[in-house]
């Protein structure tokens, strides 16, 4: 389960969500929880806000938040400096994050949001040599555990550049327990996934494909004929997902609005079951997938490249 804080990368790390809590916690609010519990652990040189708010007994909202990353060999022995526009945490599991916490004791639930992320530092300069401007990137996760029925909820990972695109997603996984960090035993719901490109991909895919030594419209040529080749043994409700993606990946330079992707397995589908998905319609039967796209062309899945 801590394989999600650090799937956020740097801009959750920032805020330190490895950090301590003291037996006195219940008696304080959100706001005085951070300055005592969190801000103390932050292995950073200087950590300022402008405004902090209590918001309850697990949640606070900072706002004009800078932080100073110290210089050292992960930095280029240069220091680096990141600012959020407004930090909101609704609720966190302040007792499953303290310093001498148990490592398979994953925390039970967390809701925040991080709005207008900048820095100098490398997750803002990682976009850089793909031709994507250094743009405000707002985050937010919303998840909880349920230890006793083990499952995990994940109502919201979302990750937003802005005028750039948003990735959105969610999933329900039984099987999980607050007290391992492993997901081997995890069993998927229901997921979804929601690709909204303003610009991102035609911005991208032309320098990841120079680094490829290709152009772009090859890789999309490649992707179409691959979806076409899957296509032929595909009955109607198959072909319909697929028309919904071949034709977003067809408008990759201006897509007509956001591919929404979903998963939802029959109870007897599982890892195991992966080297099923060639057969007809398994894609749709046993995994449930569904894919929308408001600019789908009918037949674009058999068409191919050429559609």
């Amino acid at each position: 389960m801590r394989g999600i804080f650090a799937g956020l990368g740097t801009a959750l790390l920032v805020v330190g969500l490895a950090i301590g809590s003291s037996a006195a916690a219940w008696a304080q609010d959100g706001l005085q929880r951070f300055e005592k519990e969190l801000k103390p652990q932050l292995e950073l040189k200087s950590f300022t806000y402008k405004t902090g708010t209590a918001v309850g007994t697990s949640g606070f909202v900072l706002t004009d938040v800078v932080a100073v990353v110290p210089a050292d060999a992960a930095t280029g022995d240069k220091e680096r400096t990141v600012k959020i526009e407004k930090i909101a945490v609704d609720e966190l599991d302040f007792d499953r994050l303290k310093k001498d916490a148990k490592d398979d004791e994953a925390p039970r639930f967390a809701k925040l949001k991080f709005e207008g992320r900048t820095g100098d530092d490398e997750v803002n300069a990682a976009l850089a040599p793909y031709g994507v401007p250094k743009v405000p990137v707002d985050i937010a996760l919303d998840y909880r555990i349920d230890g006793k029925e083990k499952v995990l909820t994940l109502k919201t990972l979302e990750v937003s550049l802005r005028g750039q695109g948003k990735l959105t997603l969610a999933l329900v996984v039984d099987g999980i327990s607050d007290k391992s960090s492993a997901m081997d035993d995890g069993r998927l719901r229901t997921a979804s996934l929601t690709i909204d490109d303003t610009g991102l991909i035609a911005k991208a895919l032309p320098a990841i494909a120079k680094e490829e030594n290709t152009e772009a419209q090859e890789i999309v040529a490649t992707a179409l004929m691959t979806i076409a080749g899957f296509s032929t043994i595909q009955g109607p409700p198959t072909l319909k997902a697929l028309d919904a993606v071949a034709s977003f990946i067809g408008d990759w330079k201006a897509p007509k609005g956001p591919l929404a992707l979903g998963l939802k397995p029959t109870t007897k589908a599982g890892m195991e079951d992966l080297d099923k998905i060639m057969k007809p319609n398994a894609l749709v039967d046993l995994f449930g997938f569904s894919a929308t796209y408001p600019g789908t062309t009918p037949g674009a899945a058999k068409a191919g490249p050429g559609k």
